[in-house]
């Protein structure tokens, strides 16, 4: 049982309500010691701002039709709170020396992707996930004669530092104040 329990509004899934569900072949990955986000004062999962620290920024990871994929599992705890563990997979076709460097060093990150699936105020379009407690690798494998050889990679939440919500949402203002913002994040900040 969770600390909060019962109903506390209306769960309406209906053909108004239906989704296709999968991401943008674009996401956002960052240092999660570097950002700083601001809560909104009543939904706690709702990010309403994003920054970076001076001389940092956030990368992209950019893919081709449904190569990004990310989500969460609820870990179910009998003496504790539940919580999830979030989820981001992707597949790397780039072997340079820089690329391999820095797939190889990821650890402790924070990814933000953009649902297909857009609503008319931009709520739960952006999703984040490793907000709290960060992103590691928990599987990456290649092998040269699979999967046309490519590197597939899966970032979790850490055994014991799992997130208190399934995602949070970053809402600033509307979906295209959010995109702008994210987008001025992939600049180095001064």
């Amino acid at each position: 049982m969770s600390c909060i329990t019962g109903v506390g509004l209306d769960i309406i899934s209906d053909c108004n309500t239906s989704i296709k569900g999968g991401n943008e072949v674009k996401a956002w990955i960052g240092n999660r010691l570097e950002m700083s986000p601001t809560y909104d004062g009543t939904n706690p999962s709702k990010i309403t701002a994003l920054a970076v620290d001076v001389t940092k920024k956030l990368y992209t990871i950019t893919g081709v039709k449904k190569l990004l994929n990310s989500g969460y599992d609820r870990v179910i705890k009998d003496n504790r709170p539940d919580s999830f563990t979030h989820l981001f997979e992707f597949q790397g076709f780039e072997f340079d020396a820089a690329n391999v460097e820095g797939m190889d060093s990821l650890d402790d990150v924070v990814i933000i992707v953009e649902s297909k699936d857009k609503t008319s105020d931009g709520d739960s379009v952006f999703r984040v996930f490793g907000m709290e407690y960060g992103l590691f690798p928990s599987s990456d494998t290649m092998r040269a004669n699979d999967n046309d050889g490519v590197r597939a990679m899966a970032l979790t939440s850490q055994e014991g530092q799992e997130e208190k919500y399934s995602n949070y949402t970053l809402l600033i203002t509307d979906y295209s104040t959010t995109l702008a913002a994210l987008v001025a994040l992939e600049a180095v900040q001064s």
